[in-house]
C-alpha cells in the first residue's frame, strides 16, 4: 500500500510502500531514504485491521 510522505529534510513529497498484513494490529516504524535528497526518514505508524493510520515522519538519523 503506497502512501505519500513529506521528507523531514528537504520537504519534498515522495511515496513509500508500507506493506501491512491484513490481520496486523499495532505500531511499526521503518526507515526510508528520500528519493530526492537521499536522507533517511523514520516513518512511524499505527495499523488497525490492516489499515495504516497516524503516519509520523521524523529524523532517521536518531
Amino acid at each position: 500500500m503506497y502512501h505519500s510522505i513529506t521528507c523531514y529534510f528537504c520537504f519534498e513529497t515522495f511515496e513509500v510502500d508500507l506493506e501491512v498484513d491484513d490481520h496486523f494490529n499495532g505500531h511499526n516504524d521503518e526507515i526510508y531514504d528520500c528519493v530526492v535528497c537521499c536522507n533517511p526518514n523514520r516513518i512511524e505508524y499505527d495499523v488497525y485491521d490492516g489499515e495504516v493510520r497516524g503516519i509520523v515522519v521524523g529524523d532517521g538519523n536518531e
